[in-house]
């Protein structure tokens, strides 16, 4: 007889024990990496989104200045009245929204991609479309301010907690939010 046949039930046990021993080392090594690979991903992400939020208010602003130019008119009302005080684009209307306050609200296509508050001049869509933020949320134009000078004319993002914490007369964003002035 060889002596491996001898005794057979030494050996399993200790192939067992170093097998569950090896798995739990693996997951352990896969764990680590995980803690340190998602944070890094995550932060990807986010400056991904910030930069996507960003082009799209570059664009929005770029389409508003386009229309004031062919219409000749701000983009505060049907044919340049001044009864719209803010404008907000698809998604969901953001909490803490601080333009509310002040007037009434229009769609952004209303002034970028048809012709409702643009009169005859109007010689748009002045953007290729409209989106929500990177995060499901509606940007929002602060268009009041470009009448009432106590105010900042701007576009906003809340940014990812969807929470505008920038206020009409901020002149830097605060919290997550993202601003880019209208001028």
């Amino acid at each position: 007889m060889h002596p491996q046949n001898e005794n057979p039930q030494v050996s399993r046990p200790t192939r067992k024990k170093a097998g569950w021993l090896e798995g739990l080392v693996g997951l352990s090594i896969m764990v680590s990496l995980a803690g340190v690979v998602t944070p890094i991903v995550g932060s990807q992400t986010g400056a991904d989104n910030q930069h996507r939020a960003e082009a799209a208010m570059l664009e929005i602003v770029h389409g508003l200045r386009a229309f004031s130019n062919d219409t000749l008119y701000l983009p505060t009302g049907s044919q340049g009245r001044t009864d719209v005080s803010w404008l907000y684009g698809p998604g969901v209307i953001p909490a803490g929204n601080p333009f509310a306050n002040g007037g009434e609200a229009r769609p952004l296509e209303q002034a970028l991609l048809n012709s409702v508050m643009g009169g005859r001049n109007w010689a748009g869509p002045y953007v290729e479309e409209l989106t929500a933020d990177p995060w499901g949320n509606a940007f929002l134009v602060n268009v009041d301010g470009l009448i009432d000078t106590r105010e900042v004319a701007m576009v906003l993002s809340a940014g990812p907690d969807g929470v505008v914490q920038t206020q009409a007369f901020d002149y830097q964003a605060a919290g997550d939010d993202l601003l880019m002035y209208l001028d």
